[in-house]
């Protein structure tokens, strides 16, 4: 009986060895990932900001005042004369167009 509680007790010890290796592991692994996990955060926040910079930058470009100081002056656009503009509306009954002029 001696014999068989020496062996029971040096293979609890090799269990309990192996499961103290496994839990200081895997502890070690969620470290790890537990900073991952925050540095792509982190980034997440970077990117956030960052696309929000760029939907400001590029609703400053597309102001109507940006837009139409860029026609006249690059471009040499002018504004249509109200006569001249003319507006084509769909016709839905027929699926088909028509022009209209304003007033």
């Amino acid at each position: 009986m001696g014999n068989y509680m020496i062996k029971l007790n040096i293979y609890l010890t090799v269990i309990l060895i192996i499961c103290g290796l496994g839990i200081v592991t895997s502890q070690h692994e969620a470290r790890k990932l537990f900073i991952l996990l925050e540095k792509e955060q982190e980034l997440a926040d970077q990117l956030a900001i960052e696309w929000n910079q760029l939907l400001l930058e590029q609703r400053t470009w597309a102001m109507h005042g940006h837009v139409e100081k860029i026609a006249r002056g690059k471009l040499d656009m002018i504004v249509p004369a109200p006569q001249s503009i003319r507006v084509i509306l769909p016709d839905h009954a027929s699926n088909r167009s028509y022009s209209k002029e304003l007033p």
